[in-house]
């Protein structure tokens, strides 16, 4: 009997507990809004926005409640549940828990998970344990692009500007069976957006999205238009959509054939140069006279400069090269009276020189010009000169085909030798710094040998430039000497002594 009465008091009080939670819990109305989706996005002109003056990322949330208390604003987990730890934090800019009905003005964080499942709920943190409201989901207003969600869409968008993929290629081919992968291209916070990691990506191919693919890169084995758009869910429209390039991917077969075709035939003029093209939807490398041209990746390429062109496309073992095509650009001749840069030519102190032009160019142009100065000194075939420097000669055939041809020559005072010297002065004056040898033993053929008194090499090599010694010489209690050989195609020529002094 005893046993009966105790187990109808357990009942009665767990039913009174039960009720009483209830209605502590029904304390707390389920939160209201009147926004039907969260899309924060910083204005392009405060890009980045200054916290305490933008309000493109503020929200209020209305709540009723039976008593006063402490009350908190929680937001669910990207999934909508309120057990994940840590919940993602919410900057509270005003709160009103005095008086019902209470608000909440707040900010979502700016390393928000975007989602549609968002839920929102208010806790009573002064009671103990803590009681929360119900959570909501629902909207007001539904959005029709979402039907029977029970989450609000939550998305801050961190990140509003284009961005590029595999170094903004514009095509890129595959090799038979194998695959390619498509990645965003790093960089700061203004141009990629791998700067923020919470963001996800839609990637689409020829315009429809590839499905499960939400990371910010893709193995692809199918040809394709491929570009990839960050995943702003609803608050992404065509207005304010963020996406990189398109690549056109190609399945190449090993042994593809691809012929170049130019535009303005083989016969080119350098002032209206032609376009060299092939079949477009690959990767290209161009050569010419069998040298990489730098920058020179896409399947046209624009020159006005003779040689033999070729172009690979593909990579590695699927790589297909095509044909050759020779472009012959039209040219003169100019020789002058001084020698050409690198080589140096000497005068003497205050000497004048005149130095003649003769060009087989039709109707030729002359200008002289000293490095530096954009005035012509001469517009003949004929410049006067006692001024030391690097000049410009610029050759312009206006008849015909209208190109320029430019040369370069250098003047200094010092004297050119007849003899070989047998003493430098590298001190800076300017005069003698440098062991000056006579222009027939400087050529391709001709080889420098110098050792110091220890037989030590210091210097060795063919078209010597007159710099010697091109670093400072340590002088101890003598001035130091030097021996050299002078050797044409392989045998001595001449042999001597350089003594260096102060």
């Amino acid at each position: 009997m005893e046993r009966k009465i105790l187990s109808s008091l357990q009942f009665a009080f767990i039913f009174v507990l039960i009720l009483f939670q209830s209605k502590v819990f029904a304390q707390i109305g389920t939160p209201t809004f009147v926004f039907t989706q969260m899309c924060a996005e910083p204005p392009p002109y405060t890009f980045p926005y200054n916290p305490s003056t933008s309000n493109f990322n503020e929200w209020t949330i209305n709540f009723t409640f039976g008593s006063p208390g402490n009350y908190v604003l929680e937001m669910s987990d990207p999934n909508g549940s309120f057990l994940s730890s840590p919940l993602p934090t919410l900057t509270i800019l005003a709160s009103q828990t005095a008086t019902s009905p209470g608000s909440f003005t707040f900010r979502l964080p700016n390393n928000l998970v975007g989602s549609d499942k968002y839920k929102f709920r208010v806790k009573n943190i002064a009671t103990n344990p803590a009681t929360a409201g119900p959570s909501t989901g629902a909207v007001p207003n539904p959005d029709p692009s979402l039907p029977g969600r029970t989450g609000i869409s939550a998305y801050y968008k961190a990140f509003i500007n284009n961005f590029t993929i595999n170094n903004n290629a514009s095509a890129l081919g595959i090799c038979g069976s194998g695959s390619v992968e498509l990645k965003i291209d790093s960089g700061n916070s203004s141009t990629s957006p791998l700067s923020f990691t919470n963001l996800k990506y839609k990637w689409y191919r020829d315009d429809v999205v590839v499905p499960g693919e939400t990371g910010p890169n893709l193995m692809v084995n199918t040809s394709g238009n491929y570009y990839v758009v960050i995943d702003y869910g609803p608050c992404t429209t065509l207005s304010s959509e963020f996406k990189s390039q398109t690549v056109a991917v190609t399945v190449i077969s090993s042994g593809q054939t691809f012929t170049i075709t130019s535009s303005g035939g083989t016969n080119i003029c350098p002032s209206s140069p032609t376009t060299l093209s092939t079949q477009s939807g690959y990767s290209y490398q161009w050569f010419r006279d069998d040298v990489a041209i730098a920058g020179a990746t896409s399947n046209t390429y624009v020159t006005g400069v003779s040689g033999t062109y070729k172009v690979v496309v593909g990579q590695g073992s699927c790589a297909s090269t095509s044909n050759s095509i020779t472009l012959n650009a039209e040219t003169f001749n100019t020789s002058l009276d001084v020698s050409l840069d690198p080589i140096i030519n000497f005068i003497e102190d205050g000497e004048t020189i005149n130095i003649t032009a003769t060009t087989d160019a039709a109707s030729p142009t002359f200008e002289w010009f000293l490095i530096g100065n954009p005035t012509a000194l001469s517009t003949t075939n004929t410049l006067t000169t006692s001024t030391p420097g690097n000049y410009k000669l610029r050759v312009t055939q206006t008849s015909g085909c209208v190109f320029s041809k430019e040369y370069f020559f250098t003047l200094k005072v010092g004297v050119d030798p007849t003899e070989i010297p047998n003493t430098i002065s590298p001190n800076g004056d300017l005069t003698n710094d440098t062991w000056i040898i006579p222009q027939e033993y400087i050529s391709e053929n001709t080889e420098i040998f110098i050792v110091d008194s220890f037989g030590k090499e210091v210097l060795k090599t063919k078209n010597y430039q007159n710099d010697w010694p091109q670093t400072n010489i340590e002088f101890k209690s003598v001035n130091p000497v030097y021996y050299y050989i002078i050797s044409k195609d392989g045998s001595a020529v001449k042999k001597g002594s350089i003594t260096v002094i102060k």
